[in-house]
């Protein structure tokens, strides 16, 4: 009987989905829109699209999330067009403020008391990650690049840059669609925790392992000098980031003290502001905001209004963002470069397995993190993307191949990641919220 009113449920989803994709269309084809109102208009209709298809993915057993991005694969450039490259970037606003939010609840779901609990399998599965993770991707690229099977055309010393920075891709996971899981599923516990402590940590050592090759990158294919005051700058600039999310984070806590009252509004108008101070600043925004989330939530008593806050208006926000960053997905390249990208997605589910289950195992954790942690650091997204695009925007030839293939690889990923962290999160018995 219970399959029979899914099987309904589901029915009767897509045949209102049917009815607003028909009416939605036929009013922009018969409305002469211009190129202002054209992407809200095209933003509109991927919304609801958007939800309809969670529930129907939340009905088969799927996160939603995974129907938020299906909605914007179908309905972007790569299929219907019914939202255009040109309504993506004008959109990009509205993702990055999206972001924003998201990165806030990362750091606001991340507790002091968790950390010192869990410190030796935080510290272990990291390090471990972070060096076997982007040894076994560079040492395992580089002889099959050399070879010709999956790139051609690159000197010797592009082929060692492009190999390590596929190492460091292979690191980069995506704080977004972790915590759009473990809110969905309303995920508490130590595998929770462990994973939102070491995905905090990991972004850190991401930009510091992507900013020191992308130097040796600048020397040896560019002729840039390299000099201490260079370096010093890379790790400034990632000081200067976490600084100024603990300014951002009390701020917030004053507003949210002697002034807030609509604390959802708020947060989204936090997450505005911080996303145009780190642009005109030149900040790490996602991290910026991780952090001023973390001191939210571990320096003042406004960490559960916080909280509360986002969980009340987080629903609409994972909608825009993920299905916009559906419409964004390519896999164009796949037919150029699916060994490198095949080779990539199994390698990085094998490494990240493998490394986590190493770390958990030294530092004798519990087995729910043993056995299923490595569900949770499959995905790449924005930070990686953000990488990509500025080693594409320095190196014509090495950026150009690189970018079409990680592109592939965080499309990819970005839909085998969350539903494999959701069965983990289940496995665990952390997701207090299951699929009826």
């Amino acid at each position: 009987m219970g399959k029979i009113i899914k099987i309904v449920k589901v029915i009767a989803v897509l045949i209102v989905f049917s009815f607003s994709f028909y009416y939605f269309k036929e009013a922009k084809d018969l409305f002469s829109l211009s190129d202002i109102v054209s992407p809200y208009f095209s933003l509109g209709f991927l919304i609801i699209s958007a939800l309809l298809l969670g529930m129907v993915a939340n009905e088969l057993g799927l996160p939603s999330l995974t129907g938020y991005l299906v909605a914007g694969m179908v309905f972007g450039p790569q299929v219907f067009n019914f939202i255009s490259n040109n309504d993506i970037k004008t959109l990009e606003l509205i993702n990055s403020i999206a972001l924003s939010f998201i990165a806030i609840s990362a750091g606001g779901e991340l507790k002091i008391e968790s950390l010192k609990k869990n410190f030796r399998p935080i510290a272990y599965i990291t390090f471990s990650q972070s060096i076997f993770i982007f040894l076994g991707m560079a040492l395992i690229f580089y002889p099959l690049v050399k070879s010709g099977l999956i790139v051609k055309g690159l000197s010797l010393s592009s082929m060692i840059f492009f190999s390590l920075f596929l190492g460091v891709f292979g690191v980069a996971k995506s704080p977004a669609s972790m915590i759009a899981i473990i809110n969905e599923y309303k995920a508490k516990g130590t595998f929770t925790d462990i994973a939102l402590g070491i995905t905090m940590i990991k972004d850190v050592i991401v930009l510091l392992m992507f900013s020191v090759i992308f130097a040796f990158a600048k020397n040896s294919l560019t002729g840039v000098e390299l000099s201490a005051g260079f370096f010093l700058s890379i790790f400034s600039h990632i000081l200067i980031s976490g600084i100024a999310g603990v300014v951002f984070g009390f701020l917030m806590i004053v507003f949210f003290k002697y002034v807030a009252k609509e604390i959802g509004i708020f947060v989204v108008l936090a997450s505005f502001l911080s996303y145009k101070f780190a642009s005109i600043a030149g900040l790490e925004n996602m991290f910026m905001c991780m952090v001023a989330g973390f001191v939210v939530q571990n320096f003042s008593k406004q960490g559960s209004v916080l909280i509360d806050a986002i969980e009340g208006s987080h629903l609409p926000v994972y909608v825009i963002f993920f299905s916009i960053a559906g419409a964004g997905l390519n896999f164009s390249s796949l037919k150029s470069y699916w060994i490198a990208v095949l080779l990539f997605v199994v390698l990085k589910l094998v490494l990240v397995y493998g490394s986590t289950y190493l770390g958990a195992a030294i530092s004798k954790t519990v087995d729910s993190v043993r056995k299923y942690a490595w569900t949770a650091f499959i995905t790449n997204a924005g930070l990686t993307l953000s990488m990509v695009i500025l080693i594409e925007q320095e190196f014509k030839g090495l950026g150009s191949i690189l970018k079409e293939i990680v592109i592939s690889i965080i499309a990819v990923n970005l839909i085998i990641g969350p539903i494999l962290f959701k069965i983990g999160l289940q496995k665990s018995g952390e997701a207090t919220k299951l699929n009826q």
